[in-house]
């Protein structure tokens, strides 16, 4: 079996460096063959590892090759080793493939923007990162394509650095991600600890040569949970989410998220579709079995799931920015995946993790084709009856909005489906009530995602154009320009007459750099689920190796579980079209305390302002004034200035006179008598 990872790593990295050192040079068509070049070479890399896995025995889908030794001190030894099987390969693929995709579509989008070679260079140094994540045969060089993975993203965020705001953002995402990763660190020094090696094959797998003992999962001949300790397994298992729920976006470690949208469109759909933020879901996956054998952990792993998917759908009804909508959602669905993990369906978490990346990184390359349309416009408000000027942006919106509310048969309907059907199947196998809350959560939260979703498509392109007038294109990169006329007034009869200008006149559609990265998305968005339907789930036998079988859903269960989450997305559909879609679109603001609550996000980040931010702040301005202004310069000014005043004085008495040195050796003979006769 091949195992050309290596490759998928070396060339966005090239990328990068070649990008770094010398875009500033090159010309713009250069750097667009050279920052997409890498990336799709990078993916024939990963399609080339996949395809010979397809044609090996599935107990042999593994390859790991070592290239160096990295550290060697006493028991610790690291290699740096990249591993093929078949969770990386299909992570690759989605990394790569859609990374592409969305390197293809920036070319149009960023074709004004004078950082052009700048922005290539670190989406080449993104995927490069985030294929070492994926790739890595041990938590340690897992580590380091997750730090730089949130290198990257701080990076692209804030990437607009005359914003204050993109500047705060990407500070925010930095920050917070810190928080996971010392988590991850922490898991990583108990591993060691316990097992004398960081490995992937020793410690999840069970390696006899090893001499450790098998954990759990598919490749041990029995689950065992006696090495080590239940409660060290827990600490390790808890530390692992602790990082995956801040790389992923899940509460309390959720505000970096929607602030994300600071970056440039083509940013959003990297971070939100195919990298970052489903590094949570993917460490969760390959660590299945330390999931497994850790007493606790699981139910823990779905509630926060369950939360946080219930609350960003919420706060997502209520937003009029089209980005955070969009990223509102994604931390919802990515709540979706660690639900289908945490009821064992770690295979369903994955499944789903794919099938969001086409739809995901279609919705955001659609909005960004709206944004882009409308001169850098993203209220919502200002928007409205833009189908006839963007039909292709439309109906790639249409065909990503109903996979995302899992309309069948689009993709998002085949994977959002295994996972509420696993957490059916695990409530009615255990017939602990938990386990149904959960369900019930997910089927709530099914309905929240059609209203939103159709929400935003109802209110940009139907009903009437509500903004002024649009500025010419290349002004997403800067303020937008102030609004002008209406489009539309009203006559004496109440019909409505267009006005001599039409605001729209400069509207267009995407250009093919952006359409045919969007038109591929949309056939995925269609046709992607049929890998993991419940009558042929290719994909979950695919996965059973590494991340074990998922929870087997049939019969009345099934039938049960389908019509139950279709009505509610269908439901929130209608919702959607009664309120935004049947008549002109309103989004006047409202008293209603629910709506208010919403609005401001549960009030979460202002919490976290007044409880965190603001004492840090008042500290670290206390500290500055007393102990560094006061104690520490106001010292060292004082023996300063003690020295430069002795130094003063000694310096008087040097005045080059011979008499005043022989009356100084006098005074000084005449103390010293004077000294020795008073002794006596």
């Amino acid at each position: 079996m091949l195992n050309l990872t290596v490759f998928t790593l070396a060339l966005p990295l090239a990328g990068f460096l070649i990008l770094g050192l010398f875009g500033r040079r090159l010309p713009r068509a250069l750097i667009a063959w050279i920052g997409c070049g890498t990336i799709l070479l990078a993916f024939a890399a990963a399609a080339a590892d996949f395809i010979s896995m397809l044609g090996t025995a599935q107990t042999s889908r593994v390859a790991d090759t070592t290239f160096f030794n990295w550290v060697a001190s006493g028991s610790l030894r690291i290699d740096f080793g990249l591993l093929s099987d078949p969770l990386s390969a299909i992570m690759l693929l989605v990394v790569t493939g859609v990374g592409f995709l969305i390197h293809v579509y920036s070319i149009g989008y960023m074709a004004d923007d004078p950082g052009y070679w700048r922005f290539f260079s670190f989406l080449n140094f993104f995927v490069f990162a985030m294929a070492l994540l994926v790739a890595a045969d041990n938590f340690l060089f897992l580590l380091a394509g997750w730090a730089g993975v949130g290198l990257a993203s701080f990076l692209l965020i804030g990437f607009w650095y005359t914003r204050p705001s993109a500047v705060a953002a990407a500070t925010k995402a930095f920050v917070v991600n810190v928080i996971g990763d010392f988590g991850l660190l922490l898991a990583i020094f108990l591993l060691f600890k316990t097992f004398g090696t960081l490995g992937y094959e020793a410690i999840l797998y069970g390696n006899p040569a090893s001499g450790h003992s098998c954990i759990a999962g598919p490749f041990c001949p029995a689950p065992l949970a006696i090495h080590p300790a239940g409660a060290t397994l827990t600490a390790i298992a808890l530390l692992l989410f602790v990082a995956a729920a801040a790389k992923s976006a899940q509460l309390p470690l959720h505000v970096w998220l929607p602030d994300a949208m600071e970056g440039p469109t083509p940013v959003s759909a990297l971070i939100h579709a195919a990298t970052m933020v489903t590094a949570g879901v993917y460490l969760v996956a390959r660590a299945a079995p330390l999931f497994t054998a850790a007493p606790g952990v699981l139910p823990i792993v779905g509630g926060v799931a369950g939360g946080t998917a219930l609350f960003a759908a919420t706060i997502a009804c209520v937003q009029t920015d089209i980005k955070r909508v969009l990223a509102y959602s994604t931390m919802s669905q990515l709540g979706y995946m660690f639900m289908g993990e945490a009821a064992s369906g770690f295979s369903t978490g994955i499944f789903h993790l794919t099938t969001h990346a086409y739809f995901k990184a279609l919705l955001f390359m659609s909005a960004g084709a709206v944004i882009h349309a409308l001169a850098g416009e993203q209220d919502m408000r200002k928007m409205g009856g833009l189908r006839r000027k963007l039909p292709t942006t439309f109906w790639c919106f249409v065909a990503g909005g109903l996979a995302l509310a899992a309309i069948f048969p689009f993709a998002g309907f085949w994977s959002k489906d295994a996972i509420l059907g696993a957490i059916l199947e695990r409530a009615s196998t255990t017939g602990i009530g938990g386990w149904y809350v959960l369900y019930a959560v997910g089927i709530l939260t099914a309905g929240l995602t059609g209203f939103y979703t159709f929400r935003l498509i109802f209110g940009v392109f139907l009903g009437q154009y509500r903004g002024g007038e649009i500025a010419p294109h290349g002004a997403e990169h800067g303020p937008p320009e102030p609004a002008a006329a209406p489009a539309s007034r009203p006559n004496g009869r109440g019909r409505e007459v267009a006005s001599r200008r039409d605001p729209l006149a400069r509207v267009h559609d995407v250009g093919a750099a952006m359409r045919w990265p969007m038109l591929i998305l949309a056939v995925l968005a269609v046709i992607g689920g049929f890998y993991g339907t419940p009558f042929s789930n290719w994909l979950g036998d695919f996965l059973a190796p590494i991340a074990g079988t998922s929870p087997d859903v049939s019969g009345g269960t099934l039938a049960l579980n389908i019509a139950l989450g279709l009505a509610a997305a269908i439901l929130g559909i209608a919702l959607a079209w009664l309120r935004y879609g049947a008549r002109q679109a309103s989004f006047a603001p409202t008293r209603n305390p629910i709506v208010v609550f919403f609005e401001n996000r549960y009030y979460v980040d202002a919490l976290y302002d007044h409880v965190i931010v603001r004492p840090l702040l008042w500290a670290g301005r206390l500290l500055r004034r007393d102990l560094e202004g006061v104690a520490l310069d106001g010292g060292t000014r004082g023996v300063g200035g003690v020295v430069g005043w002795s130094s003063g004085v000694l310096r008087a008495l040097q005045t080059g006179y011979a008499r005043n040195y022989a009356l100084a050796i006098f005074l000084g003979a005449t103390l010293i008598v004077v000294y020795y006769v008073m002794q006596r």
